[in-house]
């Protein structure tokens, strides 16, 4: 009796499996409508309720590998803005749509793709990368010269090597964000007029802190991974005086922009939290350098703690290297003063060499510098490093 029933439920698994497979939207009559190069079909089909888009049809044909070659670059975005995933590979060949936009000369596609985390470095099931497509042919692309075209295609790998995905950004500032009832989200562009209901590249970067790691910066979209702050999120609340009296900006320091509207790329968490901090910046006096973000994120160095040992070290987030003794930017302490008479109980390394060094006359400042590595003391800061900033607040 008990092997009938599990005989039983394996089979009715199986045909539930069956029925969901089936119960599937299939994307041949998109691939159909990209194919024969009829937008308004395609759009339509986008908005089949339902429909996985990374889906390849009955012929293992997938939708964008099917609009790249369509050579148009409308059906690539309208794909790419429905959640197309960019880094999709061909089932059999491997081939993705970076692949063919190299190959064809397609540079505007290719600058799509890559803005949405296509890999040039990706390889197809012969183990080609896709930078080994750029053609060397001298055949002419929809009226561009194959030399020009190879130009701009060459022109974007480099971008990709030097910044990754984040180099096709929109600049920040670009979009607009609008909450709709329901709890869905619109994008929009004044400049370009374009609109979208997924986020933009530049508006899918989220903060990621975990306690005993480097803070990280991750996109959602391209899958990009950042440990400095992205020009995308590089915001800050500033009080403006006018002639009409004080007026509250948002100010990118990145790109050196403002605007009055909230940035449609500040996460959530992020913008509640710069929401209130109104002109905070940090000013070095020894170099006369300002700084929108906490000097703490000076330098690349980030004191950790190691889980096995509960000891700290110090980690490098642009060399990947790791110390167990703090490394010279960060050997500085700033010690506060208690004892202002003569040297007293519990007098610490720093304040004996200070006392010794400055003599008691001086001992009225109530705080200075002490470094653990050499020991030497200073009554002012270090011109490098977290200390070596202070609080700057004005009206600007």
């Amino acid at each position: 009796m008990a092997r009938k029933s599990i005989a039983l439920f394996v089979t009715t698994l199986c045909i539930l499996s069956v029925v969901a497979l089936g119960a599937k939207k299939s994307t041949d009559r998109l691939i159909l409508a990209l194919r024969k190069r009829i937008l308004a079909t395609v759009v339509e089909e986008l908005s089949v309720k339902g429909l996985d888009i990374n889906l390849p049809d009955s012929s293992h044909r997938l939708p964008l590998a099917e609009a790249v070659r369509s050579r148009d670059v409308r059906a690539v975005m309208a794909l790419l803005e429905q959640g197309a995933l960019a880094r999709c590979h061909e089932p059999g060949s491997g081939t993705t749509p970076l692949h063919l936009a190299f190959q064809f000369n397609l540079p505007n596609i290719a600058r799509a793709l890559l803005a949405h985390g296509a890999d040039p470095n990706a390889k197809d099931r012969s183990g080609v990368p896709a930078r080994k497509l750029v053609p060397l042919s001298s055949s002419t692309t929809r009226g561009s010269s194959s030399s020009t075209a190879r130009g701009n295609i060459s022109e974007l790998i480099s971008l990709y090597d030097t910044r990754g995905s984040m180099a096709f950004e929109s600049a920040p500032g670009s979009w607009l964000k609008e909450d709709r009832p329901g709890g869905s989200t619109y994008y929009w562009s004044p400049s370009t007029r374009e609109s979208r209901w997924t986020p933009p590249p530049s508006c899918a970067w989220q903060r990621v802190t975990i306690q005993g790691h480097p803070v990280r910066y991750i996109n959602t979209v391209t899958g990009q991974q950042l440990t400095s702050l992205p020009p995308a999120l590089s915001w800050t609340r500033l009080r403006s005086e006018t002639d009409n009296g004080s007026q509250l900006l948002w100010y990118n320091w990145a790109v050196q922009v403002s605007s009055t509207a909230t940035p449609a790329e500040l996460p959530p968490d992020m913008l509640a939290q710069l929401a209130v901090q109104v002109n905070v910046r940090w000013y070095n006096p020894t170099t006369g350098q300002y700084s929108y973000t906490d000097p703490v994120y000076s330098t690349p160095w980030r004191e950790l703690t190691d889980e096995a040992t509960s000891r700290p070290y110090y980690f490098n987030v642009d060399t990947r290297e790791s110390l167990w003794e703090a490394p010279e930017e960060l050997c500085w302490v700033k010690m506060e003063i208690s004892d202002t008479s003569g040297a007293g109980e519990g007098e610490g390394e720093g304040d004996r060499a200070m006392r010794g060094s400055v003599g008691v006359g001086s001992w009225a400042a109530r705080q200075y510098f002490y470094n653990r590595r050499s020991g030497e003391v200073s009554w002012t800061a270090p011109a490098s490093g977290p200390l070596a900033f202070v609080p700057y607040a004005s009206e600007l």
